[in-house]
């Protein structure tokens, strides 16, 4: 999460209801959302740190950053296109918890 952010906007990014984002992540206001934390995509004890795109990235290396494959990463944001990621588009990077 970045200041700015919102349940909804995440949502449409991801294609996942803003109204799960919150239930999943037991969010009682949707208006209270802090930048840093952890949104749980879906209940498969995936949990997905909001990263921005800033010039010059590749999936390639924020994969190797964030130790997630490339393809993961690219099967993860619906990618169609892993060489067009653009500056300020947001990338879920898939998290593991001990939960799931």
């Amino acid at each position: 999460m970045q200041r700015g952010d919102t349940l909804s906007e995440i949502g449409e990014w991801f294609h996942v209801p803003w109204q799960e984002l919150q239930y999943l992540n037991d969010i009682p206001d949707p208006d209270s959302i802090y930048p840093g934390q952890e949104i749980r995509l879906a209940d498969d004890g995936q949990v997905c740190k909001v990263y921005t795109v800033r010039a010059g990235d590749t999936v390639s290396e924020i994969g190797e950053r964030y130790r997630v494959k490339w393809q993961k990463l690219t099967h993860y944001n619906h990618l169609a296109n892993p060489d067009a990621i653009r500056p300020g588009q947001k990338i879920c990077i898939p998290q593991r918890t001990g939960n799931g």
